[in-house]
């Protein structure tokens, strides 16, 4: 196997990296980017152009070439086939187990807790419905039949909240039917 590892020298992760290696006698070969640019153009080539460190490429015995950006403990343990001891196993292993304790002849058992009784379902409780400080109108303003008129007039109420809307421009066309007011 082969490990070749592109760090800079001030990053936090490339020591760390390089760390894990030495930790696992695993022979590493360092190229550092501030020293050599045609490393850089390299590690990019690897990368797919991935603009960071420590970037690592690991030609395996059977060939197989794989390339991990940055470090994380996991994802190498995962790609060096580490298998990650866990503690839980091993803390079970050495806590005795004692069976539950089974009732003496002479005390009398005891007996199992009553079953949970039945509730009725309950509805939610609306939300408490709150008026609004401001409230606003429940009409609309006529609108001008002019569409440039309509967005001047609304701009210059945005502009003046507090004043009543201008009255219209024109008289709306003739052509419109009346529509009868069905709340008389």
């Amino acid at each position: 196997m082969k490990i070749t590892v592109y760090t800079v020298s001030d990053c936090q992760f490339s020591k760390a990296e390089k760390e894990y290696l030495q930790s696992h006698n695993l022979p590493y070969e360092e190229k550092n980017l501030e020293q050599n640019r045609e490393w850089l153009t390299e590690m990019l080539a690897v990368s797919n152009n991935f603009a960071g460190t420590p970037v690592t490429k690991i030609e395996k015995d059977d060939g197989k070439i794989e390339v991990l950006k940055g470090f994380t403990q996991e994802e190498f343990d995962q790609v060096l086939g580490f298998k990650k001891e866990e503690p839980v196993a091993q803390a079970s292993a050495s806590v005795p187990v004692t069976p539950p304790s089974q009732p003496s002849p002479t005390q009398p058992p005891t007996p199992p807790p009553p079953p949970p009784q039945p509730t009725q379902p309950t509805t939610p409780t609306p939300p408490a419905q709150t008026s609004p400080v401001n409230p606003a109108p429940t009409t609309t303003p006529p609108q001008p039949a002019d569409p440039l008129s309509s967005v001047l007039s609304d701009l210059e109420q945005k502009a003046s909240p507090n004043q009543p809307p201008p009255p219209p421009s024109s008289n709306p066309p003739s052509n419109i039917p009346n529509i009868p007011d069905f709340n008389e």
